[in-house]
């Protein structure tokens, strides 16, 4: 299981690059007035349950706001609710520091794994790497390369944010 030291070297040793930040623990309602520096669009990351367990993590902009009831129809399940923090053990990363840079944790391919398409104007994100007194800056592009090389699919969906 990768570590936020971990994923840094990760990165590093794959030739993707970034820049790093290091900030006081933040949550992503926190991110943009206190970082206003970062270069890459700041994400948030919804980890949603269903009542039998399916586990679905949704990264959208900040600045979105995720239509659920829209997400579960595209995705052919029912209702969901917010995941808690029992549900994310096999991760090794507590709610409030996902991004999908956790999906490297996931080595029983259980989460879902979906973005807008309209996060794809992004070509740069800023995320944690695994810890959020760190936040990134690097390209969908490279982060999409990791999900891939992961063994998830990305489930890219139109329709699923509120105007």
């Amino acid at each position: 299981m990768l570590t936020p030291e971990g994923m840094l070297a990760l990165l590093k040793e794959r030739g993707m690059a970034f820049k790093l930040y290091h900030h006081p623990p933040v949550g992503c309602g926190d991110c943009a007035h206190l970082f206003p520096q970062v270069a890459g669009a700041i994400v948030k990351n919804l980890v949603l349950t269903t009542k039998k367990g399916r586990l679905v993590l949704f990264t959208l902009p900040l600045d979105a706001k995720a239509d659920l009831k829209k997400l579960a129809a595209a995705l052919g399940l029912p209702r969901f609710s917010f995941a808690r923090t029992s549900d994310l053990v096999f991760l090794g990363v507590p709610p409030g520091m996902v991004s999908p840079l956790a999906l490297l944790n996931d080595m029983g391919g259980e989460l879902i794994y979906v973005e807008p398409e309209e996060l794809s104007a992004c070509s740069l994100i800023n995320c944690h790497p695994l810890l959020n007194t760190m936040s990134i800056d690097i390209k969908l592009s490279d982060v999409h390369q990791l999900i891939e090389q992961s063994g998830h699919v990305i489930t890219k969906l139109k329709g699923v944010l509120l105007d």
